[in-house]
């Protein structure tokens, strides 16, 4: 038996159930299962979205189970304590807090509990076309479906700015600050003149005040619209765009991974977090500012 614990926003949900879907491809003979036991109890983001979003097709695991592999933690505070004081089973595979690739990861044949995120593409770049599928979004409506079909037709481009949270933490602010979206801009308007901008962000009033100056010449339609469980569309938005000006977060990383635009150019920060990270998510393809 092999679980994957799911936990986080939505990005952080979606690495973690596709590296379940890879799991499930490697282990076809083996029950594979996914553990959201730990969404009791969260404060953060809009709890377990996976199943609201997209037609997800996996099996939950129960105490029995956990018990079996892990520990059955009551909610996400046990969760927390647990980490801390309880030690590792062998059955129990945790991503290194440098995020170094775990080569051996479809290697083990025993019962087996992965808990961590897993940002990376190398655990399922070989079943995209899987993931694609997996990562269905709902037929889009209104307002939404209109700038749909504005970016379908025209040569656009997403630029996603996340403040709010990421200011003051430790690992993710002073990161992509003004001076890479001023590049990254720059960058697109010189090699592909996008014709429209699509800016997402939890500070539009920053984006207007900052980012205008270099955008005078062309379309920009800032969606801030979509709020609370209807988030994930603005990531759905990014992926019908050509190109993609992506911020640290595993929100628009996959924003820019479901693009399927065959000359897309997604642009990422030189580095993702203020750790010293042995990899990071940052696609070889990608162009780094």
């Amino acid at each position: 038996m092999k679980i994957v614990n799911i936990l986080g926003g939505l990005g952080n949900q979606m690495f973690q159930y596709a590296l379940y879907l890879a799991l499930r491809e490697k282990f076809k003979n083996e029950v594979v299962k996914v553990d959201r036991s730990c969404f009791k109890g969260y404060p953060l983001h809009n709890g377990f979205e996976l199943d609201k979003i997209f037609q997800v097709d996996c099996e939950f695991a129960n105490w029995k189970d956990l018990v079996r592999v892990s520990y059955p933690y009551l909610n996400y505070r046990c969760w927390q304590i647990g980490k801390c004081f309880l030690p590792r089973r062998k059955t129990m595979c945790i991503e290194p807090k440098n995020m170094d690739l775990k080569q051996d990861i479809f290697d083990i044949q025993h019962d087996c509990f992965y808990d961590g995120y897993w940002q990376h593409e190398e655990y399922f770049k070989d079943i995209r076309s899987v993931i694609l599928k997996a990562f269905t979004f709902p037929i889009l409506k209104d307002k939404n479906l209109e700038i749909w079909k504005v970016v379908q037709k025209s040569n656009s481009a997403s630029i996603h700015v996340r403040r709010g949270d990421y200011l003051n933490h430790p690992y993710y602010k002073d990161i992509c600050e003004l001076d890479y979206y001023h590049k990254a801009i720059q960058y697109l308007k010189d090699v592909v003149a996008p014709d429209v901008f699509l800016v997402f962000s939890n500070d539009t009033e920053w984006c207007r005040n900052h980012l205008q100056s270099l955008l005078n010449d062309v379309q920009v339609i800032y969606v801030d619209w979509n709020t609370g469980s209807n988030s994930y569309i603005d990531m759905q938005l990014m992926s019908g765009c050509k190109y993609n000006i992506i911020a640290n977060s595993s929100f628009s990383w996959w924003g820019a991974w479901l693009n399927t635009n065959e000359d897309k150019i997604v642009i990422a920060p030189k580095k993702w977090m203020n750790i010293d990270l042995k990899v990071d998510p940052i696609c070889t393809s990608w162009k780094r500012i």
